[in-house]
């Protein structure tokens, strides 16, 4: 009997110290650097291969991995990670203005889940799939050459008419920022890409163009640089939630 009493007290005491020496502290403005410095070391390699491309070199010494127009990059994973890091710090969001029966709580749900789909998208290119079927189907070039941005245009504008309320319900200070990320992201996204389309050649020629190349690299900038700048948004938010957040982990009987 007193053996179980100091086995239970142990665990007791094991679960509150193990309480206390496990609190993970989120320092915001050392993320927002390690951020931004990981974009520009991609940045830096991206920009030697382009340029070394317009040389006339074909060996890259595995800095190929770091160019931004390729599938299954490093540029690529970052960005998905971020879009995936976006999407857990909405779902804290969520599960916050749950609690307290926030009227806007959907759309950070709604929210959530859009930035777990696109970067699941970012890995697996499905947008970029409609391409050649659109393509063939309308017969569209020049700036329409990548047509899926005709779908995001209308995606977004009716995503912009559903969440007006809910930037307006937002203090100042996260309107400002919730709405330039987004405008930087699709600046890119969706802006830029149509350009790129416009100077599009072939998948064999393009990568060679330094234009082309440029373009692209300012594109996918944009859109790393708008996510970075609205995870650093989503982190600020939840800071001035001043709410403490607590993970345990539950293990079944």
């Amino acid at each position: 009997m007193q053996t179980q009493e100091k086995d239970d007290a142990s665990d007791k005491y094991f679960q509150k110290t193990a309480y206390f020496a496990n609190h993970i502290y989120i320092d915001i403005p050392k993320i927002k650097i390690f951020l931004y410095f990981a974009f520009l070391i991609q940045l830096s390699f991206n920009l030697a291969v382009v340029f070394l491309t317009e040389a006339g070199y074909t060996n890259f010494y595995g800095f190929k991995k770091f160019y931004f127009d390729d599938e299954e990059t490093i540029p690529t994973y970052f960005s998905a990670i971020n879009l995936l890091f976006a999407g857990i710090l909405l779902a804290l969001i969520t599960n916050l203005k749950s609690r307290v029966n926030d009227p806007f709580t959907l759309h950070w749900r709604i929210l959530s889940i859009l930035f777990v789909l696109l970067s699941i998208d970012e890995i697996a290119g499905f947008h970029e799939m409609t391409i050649d079927p659109l393509v063939q189907t309308f017969h569209l070039n020049g700036y329409m050459r990548f047509p899926w941005v005709i779908l995001g245009v209308i995606f977004m504008t009716g995503f912009s008419l559903y969440y007006f309320q809910f930037l307006k319900a937002l203090p100042k200070p996260y309107i400002k920022g919730f709405f330039c990320s987004c405008l930087i992201f699709l600046g890119g996204a969706i802006g830029l890409e149509t350009l790129s389309a416009k100077i599009f050649i072939n998948l064999e020629q393009s990568p060679k163009d330094l234009m082309y190349n440029l373009v692209t690299t300012l594109e996918e900038s944009c859109e790393m640089i708008g996510i970075i700048m609205f995870i650093n948004m989503l982190l600020s938010y939840l800071k001035s939630m001043k709410i403490t957040i607590n993970f345990y982990f539950k293990y079944s009987e």
